[in-house]
């Protein structure tokens, strides 16, 4: 089965399991972070196959092919947490253009604060009490891997095609007649393409890429809402805190006294 390109509509989240996980192959542009509690826990990354035992991780870099595979009935507690890159504000490496040599960290090389870490971090936390916890976490683990720079094959998927060509315009005012316009195709197909491929339509696609871009901006400058709102790409402040809200469940003001509050 050819992998699928898996739409992460949530900036930071995380599953805790009692069993084994299987999962198809699949690729997504968060940084995806493992962790076993007990047993083991089987994942294929870019290839080759890891068994993950107790009190070891594995870290999945952005848009790398990976799948999550049950060998046996065993229970097997763990922790999966999908993390947006864009969370780090350049904190850590450049996600996108490294890789790690070797996913997997050991026992012995986890610090104990990152353990701590992954035990309280909890699904119902508040998003700012989830980021500090996942800084934590990442800044002890990013520490043991080695990375390399990354190969990058030339994107021939037309779906994989218009996300990157987003990824890098989505400041723009962009409609399904300009993006026919620049990949000389019918807007109908491009509107096909995002309701059967990427499972999303453009306008909710574009939205979700600026209030993560705002989120950033939130976070990492002092610039005014109205400010951040026009640099992000929304044509009108109501627009922006609609769909913030609808990402992020409250309004850009909340957010920005939540991370104050959090991250005095």
């Amino acid at each position: 089965m050819l992998p699928f390109y898996e739409i992460q509509t949530k900036e930071l989240r995380l599953f805790r399991l009692s069993k084994q996980l299987m999962f198809p192959a699949h690729m997504h542009r968060n940084i995806e972070i493992l962790y076993v509690f007990s047993g083991v826990q089987y994942v294929e990354i870019d290839e080759i196959t890891y068994e993950i035992h107790e009190g070891e991780a594995a870290i999945i870099f952005p848009d790398i092919v990976h799948c999550y595979i049950k060998k046996e009935e065993d229970p097997a507690e763990s922790i999966v947490i999908l993390c947006n890159p864009r969370l780090f504000g350049g904190i850590f490496p450049d996600f996108e253009n490294f890789q790690p040599l070797s996913p997997t960290i050991s026992k012995a090389n986890i610090h104990e604060e990152a353990v701590y870490a992954l035990r309280h971090i909890k699904k119902k936390d508040e998003f700012a009490v989830k980021l500090g916890w996942t800084y934590v976490i990442m800044s002890h683990l990013l520490r043991q891997l080695e990375l390399k720079q990354r190969q990058r094959i030339p994107v021939q998927d037309m779906s994989k095609k218009m996300m990157e060509y987003l990824a890098n315009n989505f400041t723009e005012p962009i409609t399904l007649d300009s993006l026919a316009a620049e990949f000389c195709m019918s807007k109908y197909y491009i509107s096909h393409i995002f309701s059967d491929k990427i499972k999303i339509n453009l306008r909710n696609y574009l939205g979700m890429l600026r209030a993560e871009h705002a989120a950033k901006l939130i976070r990492t400058t002092d610039a005014s809402l109205s400010t951040i709102s026009s640099h992000a790409g929304f044509d009108s402040q109501r627009t922006f805190n609609r769909v913030f809200h609808a990402k992020y469940g409250m309004s850009p003001r909340e957010f920005r006294n939540n991370m104050r509050k959090y991250f005095k």
